[in-house]
């Protein structure tokens, strides 16, 4: 693993044995903290100092998937994410899954997050700016 700084942008890349690149790409104070590979949530963490709470009001994901359809979650009106705090964005088949979590967001129109070779998901503000992006390629 290694970490590349570049101005304001901040890029963590790291390979695994079974070949699989994975390149974090922070724009802001909101990030993804990690997203599962069977497809059941995407985790976006705010690691704003205290009191830099973050309205996401007409954010969204998007994210795709080798050369299927964008899949794309719009976040409820008025989601406020705290400062120093993380949200859980579960697929349909996460939330009937065995995981839990308080601090979640069901996608229900989502059934699931996928899995492929090349996935690709990203942050947008309401303006459509993307503040996170998150690759991964299987070989």
């Amino acid at each position: 693993m290694f970490t590349l700084f570049n101005a304001s942008d901040i890029f963590l890349v790291t390979t695994t044995p079974t070949q699989i690149l994975s390149l974090l790409h922070i724009i802001s104070d909101i990030a993804f903290e990690r997203i599962d590979p069977q497809g059941n949530f995407i985790v976006i963490e705010n690691a704003g100092s205290i009191g830099k709470d973050q309205d996401m009001t007409n954010w969204s994901i998007r994210r795709k998937i080798d050369s299927k359809d964008y899949i794309v979650y719009k976040f409820p009106d008025n989601f406020v994410l705290q400062s120093r705090s993380r949200v859980y964005v579960l697929s349909g088949i996460g939330r009937k899954s065995s995981f839990v979590h308080r601090e979640a967001l069901v996608a229900d129109n989502i059934p699931t997050w996928d899995t492929g070779t090349n996935m690709c998901t990203r942050l947008l503000d309401a303006n459509g700016d993307e503040k996170a992006l998150f690759n991964q390629k299987y070989k």
